[in-house]
C-alpha cells in the first residue's frame, strides 16, 4: 500500500494539530491533580467542564480578593470556552477527513482549516505569554479571520501600553494594527 504526497501531508497536519491541542492543554496550567484524600462527586455531566479549587474562601475575605477571584474565574472560563470551541471544530474536521465519501476538495479545505487552527493556537499562546512577560496581568487572546482581540485585566498600564501589546500581536501573528482590538476587563 503506497502513500501519496497528499496522504502524507494530511497525516502530518493531523498530527501537528493534535500536538498543538495537546501542548495547549499541557501548558495551560489549569489542570488539577486529585489526591487520594479528596472526594469526587459521583454526579457529573459528561463533556461539562468542572473547576476544582482546593482552597475555601472564608466569609471574612475582603471585597478586593473577591473581585480578583471573579476576574481570575472569568479568564479561566474564557479559556475553557475557547478550548471547547476549538475541540468541536477539530472534531468536525476529523469527521470530514475520515469520511470516505467526502470529495478531495472538502478534504483539502479541512486540512487547511486544521492547519490554520493549529497556527492560531500557537500564536495565541505565544502572545498571551509575551504580554504577561511584559508585566501585564492576565489576558486572553482570540485570533480569527485576520483579526485579533486581546482581553486584558484593566489598569492604567493598559491605556499607556497599547503600542506594546499591538507590537507583540503584530510580530507574532502578522495582524495589522487596525485589526487589533484591546479590551479592558475591569
Amino acid at each position: 500500500m503506497a502513500f501519496g504526497k497528499r496522504q502524507l501531508v494530511l497525516a502530518a497536519l493531523v498530527v501537528a494539530l493534535g500536538a498543538a491541542v495537546y501542548l495547549n492543554w499541557q501548558f495551560s496550567g489549569d489542570t488539577a491533580v486529585l489526591t487520594g484524600t479528596e472526594s469526587v462527586e459521583s454526579e457529573k455531566n459528561i463533556g461539562e467542564a468542572q473547576l476544582v479549587n482546593g482552597s475555601a474562601v472564608s466569609d471574612s475575605a475582603s471585597a478586593s480578593s473577591d473581585t480578583e477571584a471573579g476576574t481570575d474565574d472569568w479568564y479561566t472560563q474564557a479559556r475553557l470556552s475557547r478550548q471547547k470551541a476549538r475541540d468541536e471544530a477539530t472534531e468536525l474536521l476529523k469527521d470530514i477527513l475520515a469520511d470516505a465519501s467526502a470529495n478531495d476538495q472538502a478534504k483539502e479545505e479541512a486540512v487547511e482549516k486544521a492547519a490554520q487552527l493549529a497556527q492560531n493556537v500557537l500564536q495565541e499562546n505565544n502572545i498571551e505569554s509575551l504580554i504577561r512577560a511584559k508585566g501585564f496581568g492576565d489576558c486572553v487572546v482570540y485570533i480569527q479571520n485576520g483579526e485579533c482581540s486581546v482581553v486584558i485585566s484593566g489598569s492604567e498600564e493598559v491605556e499607556n501600553s497599547t503600542v506594546i501589546i499591538k507590537d507583540i500581536v503584530s510580530g507574532q501573528a502578522a495582524v495589522e494594527y487596525g485589526k487589533i482590538k484591546i479590551i479592558e476587563n475591569s
